[in-house]
């Protein structure tokens, strides 16, 4: 593949815009932070592990947690912070659904966990590329967990592929991935969800940089790798937002929807960068793979009093989304939910008929 030039200038100008909404977030954080949802020890350096010690020590965690019988689902859980995450959760007791590409690469992360959890991880494939895929996915996970779901984590990804790529039916892949596949998964799951389950979504501050452009929302007239990527993730902001307005309307508020920005981490998401510029990822990463995790174990365990839902996380706490985040008037998530909606029906996949 040929190198770009101007997109390895526009990887270097995006990973600085990066760092500078980074940098705004914790200067932000002290005024938007929600008080219960912070402790002294948990911050920017805690672990998944951190985490899941704080909330079991401060009797924070969910009632999904002690009950003995909670069911999580991860996806992109192979690698990275999914990995990380679904290990973090197995240790609680839960019955724990690792949602792959790679199966071989699953059953890899499940063994390398405790023996004593192994009983209780199941690994299931799924390519987010193809909605038959998250279709049949959804189905089984559906029949392993008995129907009952207490967490979903939407934390698989694509990251700027330097040529336009699409998803088997069709759309941009990093929209296609990041966001319309894992607004499918959550849709499926979703009347199969307990009471005071929990849908975290792994979005990025990546999202600063973008708005949603309806217009070409699969990027068909001009791609540009960081532009779409940011879209994707503006979008998961947008869809915490609008899961819990829709969650509201159909009374079931008890369900809380979060997203979050986990840390700029060196991962496999980083494969469609530029191969000059991969070796280096590491010297704009700010934290591990096991401090990526945290904020999504956080997100994921934490007791649901300390929300009011559609927040975004970062560093276990709430931070402020960009505006277009924010979304004050609602106008953008609602017309997001509309048009993802509509293109699922197009590409000929039904919806259930209720919410939840």
């Amino acid at each position: 593949m040929r190198i770009n030039a101007s997109e390895i200038f526009l990887f270097f100008l995006l990973l600085q815009s990066l760092a500078a909404a980074y940098s705004f977030s914790l200067q932000m954080s002290s005024s938007t932070t929600v008080a219960r949802a912070t402790s002294s020890s948990l911050n920017k350096k805690s672990t998944a592990l951190d985490v899941l010690k704080t909330l079991n020590n401060s009797k924070r965690l969910s009632p999904y947690v002690s009950s003995g019988s909670g069911t999580a689902v991860i996806t992109g859980a192979s690698k990275g912070i999914g990995a990380v995450c679904a290990e973090t959760l197995a240790l609680t007791g839960m019955n724990v659904v690792l949602c792959v590409r790679n199966v071989e690469e699953g059953e890899k992360v499940r063994d390398s966990m405790p023996s004593w959890v192994h009983k209780n991880v199941q690994v299931r494939k799924i390519d987010l590329a193809d909605l038959s895929s998250v279709k049949e996915a959804a189905d089984d996970i559906i029949n392993i967990s008995g129907g009952k779901i207490d967490i979903l984590v939407n934390n698989a990804g694509v990251m700027a592929p330097l040529e336009r790529m699409e998803t088997k039916q069709g759309m941009e892949i990093q929209f296609g991935t990041n966001h319309v596949a894992h607004h499918y998964l959550t849709r499926l799951l979703l009347p199969c969800f307990a009471d005071n389950g929990r849908v975290v979504t792994v979005a990025s501050e990546a999202h600063r940089t973008a708005s949603i452009d309806f217009e070409d929302i699969n990027s068909k007239n001009k791609y540009s790798p960081w532009g779409a990527y940011g879209q994707s993730k503006l979008a998961n902001v947008l869809f915490a937002k609008s899961l819990q307005d829709e969650l509201v309307r159909n009374g079931r508020d008890d369900i809380l929807s979060l997203s979050l920005h986990p840390g700029v981490i060196a991962t496999n998401l980083w494969q469609y960068t530029p191969s000059i510029v991969r070796p280096f990822a590491s010297l704009f990463s700010d934290k591990t793979v096991e401090q990526g995790a945290a904020t999504s174990v956080f997100a994921a365990l934490v007791s649901k009093d300390d929300f009011d839902g559609g927040e975004y996380l970062s560093d276990c706490a709430v931070a402020k989304p960009s505006p277009n985040g924010k979304d004050e008037k609602g106008s953008a998530r609602s017309r997001l939910w509309d048009t993802t909606e509509y293109m699922i029906k197009e590409a000929g996949f039904t919806m259930p008929k209720e919410l939840v």
